[in-house]
């Protein structure tokens, strides 16, 4: 009781108590359904975030490899490039869905 006595006095134990609570909550609601839940959920994330990663890799190493600026002219070929359309399309969409949402 003595060690407990400081935690007491300095309202610290009520949090100790809440904490024991939110942990025994979050046993309860942790059933195999939700761990396979939040186990696809990151790694969803953590693919989506491993193509972006090697996509911007990608293209830098592409655009340093070249020996000069491209020029503007080039980069208005570019996009006549089916890829480049199709990237540009899927960055168009994404914020036009994303200005919906607001």
């Amino acid at each position: 009781m003595a060690r407990l006595q400081p935690l007491i006095d300095g309202g610290r134990l009520e949090n100790i108590v809440d904490l024991l609570s939110l942990l025994s909550d979050l046993v309860d609601l942790l059933d195999e359904a939700m761990v396979e839940k939040l186990a696809l959920l990151f790694e969803q994330a953590t693919a989506s975030g491993w193509a972006a990663t090697n996509t911007l890799r990608l293209a830098r190493a592409e655009t340093m490899a070249q020996a000069k600026s491209p020029s503007l002219y080039t980069l208005l070929k570019l996009l006549n490039d089916r890829d480049t359309r199709k990237g540009v399309a899927i960055v168009l969409k994404t914020l036009n869905v994303i200005g919906r949402q607001l």
